[in-house]
């Protein structure tokens, strides 16, 4: 079987049904409006794949609801934590039930919140409400959901909800890394086997580039979604091929392994690994490997049709919708979408062996270089290991975290582009572990 061509004019049909999602470059905004809106700085746009006018609505002015928000940083500053050490393999816990249809805090009929759980919803609706958030929230602890509902609106007068999906831009990085552990774990390919291996005409500077490499973000290859070229074509379709056209002539940046740098490019190389490795196209790859498997119905890869089922349109801030991104300009670094029930089906499966065998999320939760395993970043924040990842693109802003010691996830899926997804998270986990209940620490990474 020969390598995958890079070619551009090897133009395949995606029949997928969902659509590939864009990342674009940093967004760190200061939206001033009598108080500060809280900003954000992540990876991800909206599901809905129509072209939307921007509606000229201008900045939300806070409440005085706005008063609960903390004081979140912005995506360009960051703080430096102690690089944790691995923790050992643990036996796994029982195999998870599916997430229940209802959960508390999703609908009239759902189960009533506990103390804690109604402490975030006041929190969450408070930013709503200042014009600081919309979207759907789930947060679970010891693998019971405390909480998890929608906020704001998906659409025009169309609320979210549990159900609603929305784009997840950069979370899709951790299942492209997990789709290479799966095709390591079947012994058909090792995370130090060269690129080159896989794809061709390989550039002879990608000749000592290794799968570790791309997973780790230690290439040196140059990023993409930087290029002043990116954000002005984002609302053009691009096959994977024509992306990699994009950057496959410039020079490494450093020596491969020596450096770390956050690299959407990485990403596009390993979504072609995984098709010549496996056969199938990406989409359908993840689709019988993890979705189908793990019953996340609400969970695919975004196509270029319009707009997905049930889907959440993308804003700049309430009001505001943001403008249309294709799908396909970031393909395996940022196309899946999901809910927020799904996203907490995978994070409990990661606690067993359902999804990869031990050995292999062994290797996708080591921290490497400032701290990033396989599609994860793993971190001691106030003393905690937290495995997480953000995702912000043109009309979102996601952040999905586990505190795996404390039984602990939190998920936050904004169709709001410069909704603090992360600083939300923070403040829910701060919260968390100040109440009176002690989490059990479970198995698992």
């Amino acid at each position: 079987m020969q390598p995958v061509r890079l070619q551009p004019g090897n133009r395949r049909r995606r029949r997928h049904h969902a659509q590939r999602a864009a990342a674009p470059v940093w967004r760190a905004v200061a939206i001033a409006a009598g108080a500060l809106l809280i900003v954000l700085g992540t990876c991800s746009a909206p599901l809905v794949t129509r072209r939307t006018q921007q509606a000229n609505v201008s900045a939300p002015t806070a409440s005085p609801a706005a008063t609960i928000v903390p004081q979140f940083a912005t995506a360009a500053t960051t703080t430096p934590h102690p690089t944790p050490t691995p923790q050992p393999s643990a036996t796994s816990a029982p195999a998870p039930s599916p997430t229940p249809t209802l959960m508390p805090g999703a609908g009239p009929d759902a189960p009533p919140l506990s103390p804690l759980g109604r402490e975030i919803d006041v929190y969450l609706t408070g930013l709503t409400s200042s014009g600081q958030f919309q979207g759907a929230v789930l947060v679970a602890q010891n693998g019971e959901v405390v909480i998890a509902r929608g906020y704001g609106n998906a659409d025009d007068n169309l609320p979210n909800t549990v159900q609603t999906r929305f784009r997840l831009a950069s979370i899709t990085k951790q299942f492209t890394a997990a789709a290479i552990l799966a095709l390591q774990q079947d012994g058909k390919l090792t995370v130090d086997d060269t690129i080159c291996t896989y794809l061709e005409p390989c550039p002879d500077a990608w000749k000592m580039l290794t799968i570790r490499h791309l997973l780790t973000h230690t290439s040196g290859l140059v990023d993409y979604t930087a290029f002043a070229s990116f954000e002005p074509t984002e609302m053009n379709p691009a096959t994977p091929q024509e992306l990699v056209e994009r950057f496959r002539s410039f020079p490494l940046s450093f020596a491969p392994g020596t450096l770390y740098h956050y690299c959407n490019s990485n990403y596009v190389l390993l979504g072609l690994i995984i098709e010549r490795v496996s056969g199938m196209e990406y989409a359908d790859y993840l689709e019988q490997r993890f979705f189908a498997r793990l019953g996340m119905t609400s969970t695919g890869y975004d196509t270029n049709r319009g707009a997905i089922i049930d889907g959440a349109q993308g804003y700049v801030v309430p009001g505001k919708k943001s403008s249309f991104l294709d799908a396909s300009t970031l393909y395996a670094a940022g196309g899946l979408y999901s809910t927020v029930g799904d996203l907490f089906r995978w994070d409990q499966a990661l606690y067993t062996e359902e999804a990869l065998a031990r050995a292999q999320l062994d290797q996708m939760f080591t921290p490497r270089l400032r701290n990033y395993g396989f599609g994860w970043k793993i971190e001691m924040i106030d003393g905690r290991r937290r495995i997480s990842h953000a995702g912000n693109m043109t009309g979102v802003a996601t952040f999905f975290a586990r505190y795996p010691d404390d039984g602990a996830t939190i998920i936050v899926l904004a169709n709001m582009e410069y909704a603090n997804a992360e600083g939300i998270a923070s403040y829910i986990a701060s919260r968390m572990f100040a109440s009176p209940a002690t989490a059990t620490p479970r198995s698992g990474g």
